[in-house]
């Protein structure tokens, strides 16, 4: 392999690797940022449920009496196709509200009831599924808890999508920057091998210097200089052999 050959098989895979790897940190760092954007509105949902749940709860009203969070849970969840499913559940774990109404009256997640003992929210993963939570109070403590099910797979069709837009974006920027490093390559050879070139072509007295070559132009010409010189002198003392041959 020639020394222009490796220089720009360096230079291909130094920026093809670079422009990976930037890739590669977008891809993370775009996932990660979507991911708490996703935790950041669901908390936002949670803490809107939880207060309108215990602004009910502190004028007198129960829990099964707070009719206007079935028709609100349903207006969410159809506003937001990532959720799968939004519950409202007493503290003995049962079911009040649900986007599911099947579920009504049923128990809930044994876990979800743990977590109650938690003021934060919470998050589970559950059947390829998230499940955030958190509870509500009233003036006797704990009343129950709210739960918003989304579901993964719009998180990962997204990630799906971002990978393909990166991957296409990162072939297209590697093929142009190979190109421009390969023409950066080879015009730094040239730049680089050009004055050694003139010097090759002053020793093979195809051309003069043209000036710009540094310090190796006067070299070759004077080297020029000493084989024309030498050879001359070799001539002239063929030519005085010659002559002494003819006299004798």
């Amino acid at each position: 392999m020639t020394f222009v050959s490796r220089l720009i098989l360096v230079a291909v895979v130094s920026v093809t690797a670079a422009v990976v790897a930037v890739a590669v940190i977008a891809f993370s760092a775009s996932d990660r940022v979507g991911e708490e954007i996703e935790r950041a509105r669901v908390a936002n949902l949670l803490g809107t449920l939880r207060a309108s749940t215990e602004a009910n709860l502190s004028i007198g009203l129960l829990l099964d009496q707070i009719s206007l969070l079935q028709p609100r849970i349903e207006r969410e969840k159809a506003g937001d196709p990532s959720i799968l499913a939004i519950d409202i559940f007493n503290s003995a774990g049962r079911a009040i509200y649900s986007t599911d109404r099947s579920v009504i009256g049923e128990e809930v997640s044994p876990d979800w009831v743990k977590r109650l003992g938690d003021d934060n929210q919470w998050a589970a993963a559950e059947r390829g599924d998230t499940v955030f939570g958190t509870r509500f109070e009233n003036d006797l403590g704990v009343a129950g808890g709210i739960s918003v099910t989304v579901s993964d797979e719009a998180r990962s069709a997204r990630a799906d999508r971002l990978g393909l837009d990166l991957l296409i974006r990162t072939g297209v920027l590697s093929l142009a920057a190979s190109i421009a490093a390969i023409i950066a390559a080879v015009a730094f050879v040239h730049v680089l091998t050009r004055p050694f070139d003139r010097v090759a072509k002053v020793l093979r007295g195809e051309g003069g210097s043209t000036g710009d070559d540094g310090g190796l132009a006067p070299l070759a010409e004077a080297t020029v200089k000493s084989w024309r010189d030498a050879e001359a002198r070799v001539d002239r003392g063929l030519g005085q052999l010659g002559a002494l041959d003819d006299a004798a």
